[in-house]
């Protein structure tokens, strides 16, 4: 790795605290524009030069998102700029997340001012009512048939199928992953404490024993970290065989699966509370990265960005990563797509141009090099997934990629208030953790919680 790499590796730092997964609700405010900022290829046209169309998109300012994407045109990955000496790809950023985000799309298109790719980090299918209610965005499918494009031929079934509603086509992945999948674990204190290294092939029992071996005064055994709630714990409570909604997206279907459910609940209570093998919440809010790091918890559960950015973040030991474990062994493994994506609107002037700007963010080259670089999470992409490069830059990665072979659409909330769903289920899951609620007590309480939400009219 060259120092240049090392450096960009590293500086990802700013990400440790952040999940990836909380979303703040739609709200509707008036903002003012954010400044674009320039890429390389918005100079003006050499004299005799061809005329450039302006193609503004429209994202967080983040570094899996913006950031990269202008290393993308910096770097001229795949010669897009090379190659398109037309377009003039300006990227207007927002700072913040999405509570100040939504606002400030919103209100362009309320005001007409709308450019042509937007961002979205959908939750159960939330970015839907941006194409079927709100009108921000069309569908992409008479955009592909024109240029030859084909979304099955490009991404995983699961990520088509996510990103489509009634035969239309509103987005395309940009980071498109498995949930949670995995299990980052300090080595070097497992090693010195002799309770052997956990499995790939673990049940939940099993990590339960070892964390009790592994757990102190000075340490905890196993954290769930970024495994909670209903979104970063959606594939744990698929691997109990549950399910939160009904296909069609209208009823909880939690206490479908009484006994699975209430056992998976039964479980995550019991190491808090009854073995003590993780912190607590009660004792005040939980960091995992910062216990991780300072070596005060021995294992976590974490999102797939994390495989690159802990190794280059905490040198002080060697870093270990495990597939999360199943209730029975020889469970097949279940799992369930997380994405960023982007969508072309319905104000867009020059939607082939759109198109072809999107494909580039979307395409197989940017996403390897976002890997090998350590720039973003991955995308459900076979191709990519195929390629060698990403298993050089992160060896980890190669146990994720039979389940992104697989992997599973998120759940549907029928009205699309996702974010209410997921806030809906955490208002009892914390009471669980706390102690204050009992599993059946919590389960009953999940249930009828998240179908009152189910319940309201579309957002």
């Amino acid at each position: 790795m060259n120092t240049e790499l090392a450096r960009q590796k590293v500086s990802r730092r700013s990400f440790l605290i952040a999940s990836g997964a909380t979303v703040a609700g739609l709200a509707l405010a008036a903002c003012a524009p954010a400044p674009a900022a320039q890429s390389p290829s918005a100079q003006a046209p050499a004299p005799g030069g061809p005329a450039k169309t302006v193609v503004r998109a429209h994202m967080v300012q983040k570094q899996d998102v913006s950031d990269w994407i202008q290393m993308g045109l910096t770097q001229d990955i795949d010669g897009f700029v090379s190659n398109n000496p037309d377009i003039d790809l300006q990227l207007e950023t927002v700072p913040g997340w999405t509570a100040e985000y939504i606002p400030k799309i919103l209100s362009f298109a309320a005001a007409g001012t709308l450019g042509d790719l937007v961002w979205y980090p959908p939750r159960h299918r939330s970015h839907i009512a941006w194409g079927i209610s709100y009108g921000i965005v069309t569908d992409m499918a008479p955009l592909a048939e024109a240029a030859g494009y084909d979304f099955l031929a490009n991404f995983y079934p699961g990520a088509v199928e996510v990103n489509s509603y009634e035969g239309k086509t509103f987005w395309m992945s940009y980071i498109s992953e498995p949930i949670v999948p995995v299990i980052a674990y300090n080595k070097t204190k497992v090693e010195a404490l002799g309770i052997g290294e956990p499995s790939d092939d673990w049940t939940f029992a099993e990590l339960a024993d070892w964390a009790q071996a592994g757990t102190n005064a000075d340490h905890f055994g196993y954290y769930r970290a970024d495994r909670g709630g209903s979104f970063g714990g959606a594939p744990y409570l698929r691997q109990w065989g549950v399910e939160p909604t009904s296909a069609d997206g209208t009823r909880a279907t939690f206490m479908d699966t009484p006994d699975e459910f209430i056992a998976s609940l039964k479980f995550n209570y019991d190491l808090m509370n009854t073995w003590k093998v993780s912190p607590s919440p009660a004792a005040g809010a939980i960091n995992a990265p910062e216990l991780f790091g300072g070596q005060k918890v021995l294992a976590v559960d974490i999102w797939p960005f994390r495989i690159q950015i802990y190794p280059a973040t905490f040198t002080d030991f060697e870093i270990g990563f495990v597939l999360t474990p199943v209730v029975n062994r020889g469970d097949a493994r279940r799992s369930m797509l997380n994405e960023h994506v982007f969508g072309i609107t319905t104000a867009s002037k020059n939607p082939d141009k759109a198109f072809k700007a999107l494909t580039w963010f979307c395409g197989k080259e940017m996403n390897v090099q976002a890997l090998v670089q350590g720039q973003k999470g991955p995308i459900a992409r076979a191709d990519v997934w195929a390629d060698e490069r990403i298993y050089e830059s992160a060896p980890t990665y190669r146990k994720l990629k039979p389940i992104m072979d697989n992997i599973e659409p998120d759940y549907l909330v029928a009205n699309f208030r996702g974010e209410e769903f997921d806030q809906a289920y955490q208002q009892a899951y914390d009471l669980l953790e706390l102690g204050e609620l009992q599993p059946q007590a919590a389960a009953e309480q999940i249930q009828m919680l998240c179908q009152e939400v189910l319940d309201k009219e579309p957002a």
